[in-house]
Parts: C-alpha cells; structure tokens; sequence
C-alpha cells in the first residue's frame, strides 16, 4: 500500500525523479505527477540565448538538442539543478542577472560536425533510444526533382543524391556508426520516413519502395538485418528464379514433344 502514496516534500521528488527510472511507457505520467508540486507560473523574456536551432529535450529529459544556424554542427547541452527561486508576488526585477541567462539553466556537452560543405542537417528528424541514450540524426545534400530514370526507381518521385543516418551517444558525441542511401528519397520531415521500436529502426524509400529494417546492436553499429521490397524474404529471389528456370524447361520440353509429333504426323 505504500506505494500508493507519493511524498509531497519537493526536494524528495525530485531526488527521486533523478535516481529511479519509470516503467517503460510511463515516463510522461512520471513527469505530469512531478508537477503536481511544481508548476510554472511566469515567463522570463529577451534571455541571452544562443543563436542555435533548438530541436528537442530527449523523452528522458537528460539532453537538449540543438543544431547551428547553417545545419551542418550538432549541439547538445545537459539541463542544470534550478538555482534561482522567488515569492509569487516578484517580477522580474527581484532576480538576479544569471536568471536571463541561457548558461544558468544549461550546460554545453559538445558540438560536432555532422554534415559537409553541400550536405544539411535534417532539423526535423531525430530519434532517441532511451535505454542506450543514443541519438540518430540525418543529413542530406539538396532535392533533386528532375531526376533520370533508373532500375526500381518509380517515376516520378523526386531523389536526393545522398541522405546519412548517423548514430551518435548523447553522453559524449561520440558517432559510433553511420548508414547512406545514395540517389533515394525519404521523407525525413518529422521523422516520417523512418520509425524506431526498441532496437530496430524501419527506414522506407519512397523512390524504390522499400523498406529497410536496421538493428541498433548493443556495440553501437547499425546492421541491416531485412530488406522488404520487390522480395520479402532473403531466398524469394532464389525461389523465383529456380521456378523460373523450371518453367523455361518445361516450355521446352513441351515445344520439343509438338515438333517432333508434326514431324510424325
């Protein structure tokens, strides 16, 4: 029964919040509890912030993501312990200085180059797989729509010379591994295009209609463990093929009996 009762000390919630992990799934529900102490009642304006794209806190609340104004460097800072606190009744001139300042409430980890000189950082996609806090992001060179026909391309949809998914762990910057799909087309705003589930990512080209189903192994690498397009399984081709040559025999074969019973006749 003790569990039914959550302390209403704020100090201790949010000790607990730092050291005990939610059950899968519930992480929203632990941060909406939270609030039943704490709850933002008023607007700091005009803070001396960077001039970055911010994108997103991490499901988990650990990181925030964000990228240079020219879409090529990755940025990520780690929130701070709150350090300024006031009375209902004050504004904004009973706190300190540091209080409108961005590098009072966060701290920098890092910034990495993601992109080259003709590549971008897709600002709208970003996956994050909680229980490794690895991130993956993606970078692009521009959308072509006049592109020439190829081999499994459909026609008509447009291509981009190259799209890179890139594996990277929060805690240091560290990339651990990287995938690219050359001549392709994936809709990477709001990470459409690609789906992440426990350790798997499904990554879908529209251009060749497939489906690419990536593992994230426990090392850090992306393996490409199924491909679902014009054959689902690994042996369709082989099993299409072999009953193809069989088929072709058979044709001859059939072709051979009618020949040689005209020749009879």
């Amino acid at each position: 029964m003790v569990g039914f009762f959550r302390s209403g000390n704020l100090a201790s919630r949010v000790f607990d919040r730092q050291f005990l992990s939610p059950r899968p799934g519930a992480t929203v529900n632990t941060v909406r509890q939270f609030y039943e102490n704490l709850v933002p009642s008023y607007t700091i304006y005009d803070i001396d912030c960077p001039d970055y794209s911010f994108r997103k806190f991490t499901d988990d609340g650990k990181y925030l993501v964000a990228f240079s104004r020219n879409h090529q460097d990755l940025i990520v800072y780690r929130p701070i312990w709150l350090t300024f606190s006031c009375h209902e009744e004050c504004d904004s001139h009973d706190l300190p200085a540091n209080a409108e300042r961005f590098d009072s409430f966060f701290k920098q980890l890092y910034s990495i180059s993601l992109a080259s000189s003709n590549e971008y950082i897709c600002k709208d996609f970003f996956l994050y797989m909680e229980c490794h806090q690895y991130g993956l992001f993606a970078t692009s060179t521009a959308q072509s729509n006049d592109s020439s026909a190829t081999d499994g391309a459909i026609h008509g949809v447009p291509s981009i010379e190259k799209i890179t998914f890139y594996l990277v762990r929060l805690e240091d910057g560290a990339i651990l591994d990287e995938k690219a799909f050359c001549n392709d087309f994936i809709n990477l705003a709001h990470s459409i295009g690609a789906y992440l589930y426990e350790d798997l990512v499904c990554i879908v080209s529209l251009r060749y209609q497939t489906i690419h189903v990536l593992q994230i192994r426990d090392s850090g690498s992306l393996v490409e463990v199924r491909r679902i397009g014009a054959f689902c399984r690994e042996d369709d081709e082989l099993f299409l093929y072999s009953h193809g040559q069989s088929l072709s025999g058979n044709i001859i074969i059939n072709l051979w009996f009618t020949i040689e019973f005209q020749i009879i006749v």
